[in-house]
């Protein structure tokens, strides 16, 4: 099943992976979150990706949320008591841990879980129409799986605002607020994801690989573990491949060869 709702297309360094529910706004499930996890790893584990591109099907909706339609299949307010791990949950924890950057093209709405999905990944490109939100407590719910991703790009009182009202964010503010590096307008979408593409794929992939290695496991240190860390850390990158091939190529002012080693 989870084949039929996600799809991952290669395009160049770019692995493209896509939410297939479109009659259904692209809404999560655990199909939706289980084959993304799996495109993930796929794409990891792929030599010649360098980039994920994180989207959905058709211009409306790059993910409208958990499945509300009454008695939807694998939905996500019918989880298993007995299971502490919810299948949203492990699909963010994925996208954070990816050692590969991570991209969300925002083609249209993005709420509830589709929120949780941008704040996940490393970078976010946005559509002039597109909304970000979370509108769960209309409906008498509150959005505790997103909560977690989305209390690391947003100031506390924004993110309070959305949660407690469910008015969603325009393009516009979702730019202003850091919550997405770039908007353009539909059309331009996927010509400044190539740009991104093309500008991280000329970097070591070894260094972008250590550094998201990183950054994720210093999040949550103090100061002085972070910069220990950071200290243990550097020598470690300086010894690979890639470093003993860019600072050659520096020296004689050339174009690196990355071997991603």
């Amino acid at each position: 099943m989870a084949e039929n709702v996600v799809q991952s297309q290669a395009r160049g360094h770019e692995t493209r992976i896509t939410i297939c529910r479109p009659e259904r706004r692209n809404a999560m499930n655990r199909d939706v979150a289980e084959g993304m996890i799996a495109a993930l790893q796929a794409a990891e584990a792929d030599a010649n990706c360098r980039v994920i591109v994180l989207t959905g099907a058709g211009e409306l909706a790059f993910c409208a949320g958990g499945d509300l339609k009454a008695g939807a299949e694998g939905g996500p307010f019918v989880q298993d008591p007995a299971d502490p791990e919810h299948f949203a949950g492990k699909l963010f924890d994925a996208i954070q841990a990816c050692r590969k950057p991570t991209i969300a093209r925002i083609n249209g709405v993005a709420v509830g879980a589709g929120a949780g999905i941008v704040c996940a990944c490393d970078l976010a490109v946005m559509a002039d129409h597109a909304r970000i939100g979370t509108p769960e407590v209309k409906v008498g719910l509150f959005p505790m799986t997103i909560v977690p991703p989305m209390m690391r790009v947003l100031p506390r009182r924004r993110l309070m605002e959305m949660f407690i009202t469910g008015v969603p964010l325009t393009a516009e503010e979702s730019l202003r607020y850091d919550l997405v590096n770039y908007v353009t307008d539909g059309a331009g979408l996927d010509d400044k994801i190539s740009e991104l593409v093309d500008q991280i794929a000329a970097q070591s992939p070894t260094a972008i690989r250590l550094g998201k290695y990183a950054c994720h496991a210093m999040q949550d240190m103090t100061y002085p573990q972070q910069m220990r860390f950071a200290e243990t850390l550097l020598p470690r990158v300086a010894q690979t491949e890639d470093a003993r091939e860019g600072f050659d190529a520096f020296i004689a002012k050339r174009k690196p060869e990355w071997t991603g080693r």
